[in-house]
């Protein structure tokens, strides 16, 4: 590998962004690094080389010039510091992880050395709602950047309408790898095991899953709703855990927490189908293209049941791999529930097709080489 790219990144990495941890350890002939100020959850996902701002110790050289620099309202540390990264490291690429990220890498971005920056979500819906900040920001990005990518067309469509000149986009799917993930087809049922996937934030649709699943499922014998996520913000535990009990179904939720890595994947080959009421905050806050638990569901050989929200539709195709209904709509949710328990001979149909979706649309093995094309493109 003669050629280097740089993936930057805030903090390196969240439980929840698996998606850029198969792009960065999936490179053949591009040799990465990440840059980040801060990192967490390194045991799940391992990756060197990799550069960490607060790694250095509080009392080094660079640690006290460049907080110096951040207290006298001179530079942010992170400008600082990730200069420095480009400057030590010169990549020929510079790959920003979100919006915001794009901006910082700005001014080190040269003819020689194009800049790409990825959205993914709360960059172009909760970030710039009412921020005339951070789209000027994006005006001056979209005019030097060189390349935008996003999950799909309606994530496409936000960029457009923010400023961004439709030539400089580019559809670069989610990925996974289906070799890792072994299906587990549903077969005849004799019990409901409805997993529910994310933080308690409005966009997720958490308290619609639960009503929905209520309205479905209240009835019926061995029927059980499994919530995995946790407490971030919008939704406390005590919240949904109320909102169970006024709709009799207190017994058959069961909230996990947060899990590794491991443990979620194992609830979703566990699981009877996938709940996923994804919908548009009151804050704008959105999906940036589909929830990638959609995915690794779908590669598990687990039907789903979601809503049009966002990118949804590119990643889940209605009545192939699942239901589709309109989000927010709790009554349109318990249909497809109720479809779902009425139909289980369906299931094993349902499973494969979405199982032979994610081989032939996001295996990470033909997105990994497709990126690193449209590096070559900009070299």
């Amino acid at each position: 590998m003669d050629l280097t790219v740089g993936h930057f990144k805030h903090t390196y990495l969240s439980l929840t962004e698996t998606f850029i941890y198969q792009y960065i350890t999936n490179h053949e002939r591009y040799e990465p690094f990440v840059a980040s100020m801060r990192k967490e959850n390194i045991e799940n996902f391992p990756f060197q080389p990799r550069h960490t701002f607060l790694d250095h110790p509080r009392w080094s050289l660079r640690f006290l010039i460049y907080g110096g620099l951040a207290k006298l309202n001179i530079r942010e540390l992170s400008q600082t510091y990730f200069g420095h990264i480009v400057n030590k490291t010169n990549p020929d690429i510079l790959h920003a992880h979100f919006g915001p990220m794009g901006v910082e890498l700005l001014p080190h971005r040269t003819p020689e050395r194009p800049l790409v920056t990825t959205f993914y979500g709360y960059d172009t819906s909760m970030a710039v709602k009412d921020n005339e900040s951070i789209r000027a920001d994006y005006q001056r990005l979209f005019e030097t950047g060189d390349l935008f990518l996003v999950e799909g067309p309606s994530m496409q469509e936000k960029l457009q309408t923010l400023g961004c000149p439709e030539e400089k986009i580019g559809l670069q799917r989610i990925a996974i790898d289906p070799s890792q993930i072994t299906p587990q087809f549903p077969g005849e049922r004799d019990s409901w095991r409805i997993l529910l996937v994310g933080s308690f934030v409005e966009k997720k649709g958490i308290p619609d899953g639960i009503r929905a699943f209520a309205s479905a499922f209240s009835d019926t014998e061995n029927a059980e709703l499994r919530i995995v996520g946790g407490e971030v913000r919008d939704l406390t535990k005590a919240d949904l855990e109320r909102l169970a009990a006024e709709h009799g179904v207190e017994d058959k939720v069961t909230f996990t927490g947060f899990l590794d890595y491991g443990e979620y994947l194992k609830e979703v080959r566990e699981c009877t189908l996938l709940l996923a009421p994804s919908k548009t905050a009151e804050s704008g806050d959105s999906e940036g293209g589909a929830p990638t638990v959609l995915l690794e569901a779908q590669a598990s050989g687990k039907p789903v049941v979601t809503t049009t929200h966002a990118d949804i539709p590119y990643v889940v195709e209605e009545g192939v791999a699942g239901k589709l209904v309109t989000p927010g709509n709790v009554s349109e949710l318990s249909d497809a529930l109720r479809w779902c328990r009425d139909h289980p001979k369906r299931f094993n149909q349902l499973g494969r097709a979405g199982r032979e979706n994610m081989e032939q649309h996001h295996d990470i093995t033909e997105l990994a080489t497709q990126l690193e094309q449209r590096y070559d493109r900009l070299l």
